[in-house]
């Protein structure tokens, strides 16, 4: 455990830190995300063990996605007034629940069900996490985000990884024993893990500060758009490695590849730079820098193409997290609200631009995705500088007597 601390206390720098409590929201993470990556994972065995259609199974995946992604600021909504730190591990023991379930039972139905009932506890797990992890983070916000981004990428890594290859062997019912790791997760957290932004004597010294709307709206959009660019190039980049650079969907599955996992550094790397230097640098230099590069990935070739995937995604993981930050330090009194939204909706509302590309895709081949793609980059770049350019100072406090 030294060894662990010891790693902690370097990547999450600072005085106040509970680092035990974020390295546990960061494994539980990796458990809430490995319910979206495992879903679609199942698409074959439902298709080949229970008798359903692509297309069945398809709108079995969109049931998950739906519910975790649309009900999160609902979710928000409840955490902001309800402040219990329950709602963490109650989120996980339903998304394993469902998971479990829905490798068990036949019906479509009752599939259905079980997947949304799993989605919902995603949706309950992400903005009182996040809060969580805000709070154990004291001034280091960012680095602490970023660690607790990266067990959501191993949870997404993880899902299709053991799923499909259980499945193969096994069966669909034994692929369902990935849900012991969102179960597992939620013993490990046990009651959950407080998620007040801080204690209830410094409630009492701060000076209250009103919403701003606007730049939770500004964030918010800037957040969506760069999670838009992320979705459309991980459904079109390999189609357009294939049939317009000759090149293969091997080699651009793998150049998708490497822009996740350089996302993932970008997370925290964009985090301890904004704990240091503060979000509207970052954020600007991000996105200013995103619009080239998704502007000139159209015109290259394919070992080029490759290297600007994984500067973009690196860059754009340094756009997300820190507008979510912006977004919610615009409601600090609705901090649950703020996160549901530019962390759980604005990904499914990203998720579904995927779909008006696939119409640009079908009408002026894959490349115009790629246009698509440098299009909302702009979108990020607009709505992400409005955002820091308004975002709210460091709450100040009211003088002793």
């Amino acid at each position: 455990m030294s060894a662990v601390t010891a790693v902690l206390e370097r990547v999450i720098p600072g005085q106040d830190v509970d680092r035990g409590r974020v390295a546990r929201l960061t494994v539980a993470h990796a458990g809430a995300d490995l319910f979206q990556a495992a879903v679609p994972a199942l698409i074959p065995f439902f298709v080949a063990e229970r008798g359903m259609s692509y297309a069945d199974a398809g709108l079995l995946v969109l049931a998950g996605s739906l519910a975790s992604s649309v009900m999160q600021p609902l979710a928000g909504v409840v955490g902001d007034r309800v402040r219990a730190s329950w709602l963490q591990p109650l989120g996980l023991v339903l998304a394993g629940a469902g998971l479990l379930a829905a490798t068990l039972l036949d019906s479509f139905s009752a599939i259905a069900v079980a997947l949304l009932f799993g989605g919902l506890g995603v949706a309950i797990f992400h903005p009182e996490a996040f809060r969580a992890t805000r709070a154990a983070a004291a001034a280091s916000p960012g680095a602490a985000l970023g660690v607790f981004a990266l067990g959501g990428n191993i949870g997404f890594a993880l899902g299709p990884s053991l799923v499909v290859p259980l499945g193969a062997a096994y069966g669909i019912e034994a692929a369902g024993a990935v849900a012991v790791i969102p179960l597992l997760g939620a013993l490990l957290l046990g009651r959950g893990v407080p998620s007040d932004l801080s204690s209830p004597a410094a409630e009492a010294d701060a000076v209250p500060l009103p919403s701003d709307w606007r730049t939770f709206g500004f964030a918010t959009l800037g957040a969506t758009a760069a999670a838009g660019v992320l979705f459309g190039l991980m459904a079109f980049a390999p189609v357009w490695f294939d049939e317009t650079l000759g090149s293969g969907v091997g080699l651009g599955s793998a150049a998708v590849t490497g822009m996740l996992l350089a996302g993932a550094a970008g997370t925290y790397a964009a985090g301890a730079l904004g704990d240091r230097h503060g979000r509207r640098p970052v954020v600007l230099v991000a996105v200013l820098a995103l619009v080239p590069l998704s502007a000139v990935l159209p015109l290259t070739g394919p070992l080029l193409a490759v290297v600007l995937l994984i500067v973009i995604g690196f860059v754009l993981e340094g756009i997300f997290y820190p507008l979510v930050i912006v977004a919610q330090d615009g409601l600090p009194r609705h901090a649950g609200l703020a996160a549901g939204t530019a962390l759980g909706l604005s990904v499914g509302v990203a998720a579904g631009t995927t779909s008006l590309l696939g119409v640009l895709v079908d009408a002026n081949g894959p490349v115009a995705a790629l246009w698509g793609c440098a299009v909302l980059a702009v979108v990020a770049l607009g709505a992400g500088a409005l955002a820091v350019s308004r975002a709210p100072a460091p709450r100040p406090r009211r003088p002793r007597r």
